[in-house]
């Protein structure tokens, strides 16, 4: 199990940093949101087919690649240099965050659910 997590954390680590250096110009905390939405949605979907993956595709998927793709403490970062510059943006980043999180993980669980109650009717 552990070598699976290692490797989901270094797939989903190159993602972020991919990510984050193809979109130049891009402000770093629409980068960091974006990401962190994508891996929200795709554990939400990896938690629908949890029962029909192998323990250790899951865990390579949800702990691995979206805990290394996704990054808690560089948002918080983000939030921190924004109340130190005097934005009020530092008030929505987290609101909007947790809003549009919550709905990409409810998104990502039903296309999964969607998804494998179609391929099982075939």
């Amino acid at each position: 199990m552990y070598i699976s997590v290692f490797i989901g954390g270094a797939m989903g680590s190159l993602v972020r940093e991919l990510f984050s250096l193809e979109i130049p110009g891009l402000p770093f905390v629409t980068a960091t949101f974006g990401i962190n939405v994508a891996a929200c949605f795709i554990l939400g979907w990896l938690y629908a087919v949890r029962n029909r993956v192998h323990a250790h595709v899951l865990h390579l998927g949800a702990i691995g690649f979206c805990g290394g793709m996704s990054t808690f403490s560089s948002f918080m970062a983000e939030i921190a240099r924004l109340a130190e510059s005097g934005s009020w943006h530092f008030l929505t980043a987290p609101a909007f965050e947790v809003v549009f999180g919550l709905a990409a993980a409810v998104a990502g669980e039903a296309l999964g659910r969607r998804y494998h109650a179609s391929e099982a009717l075939e």
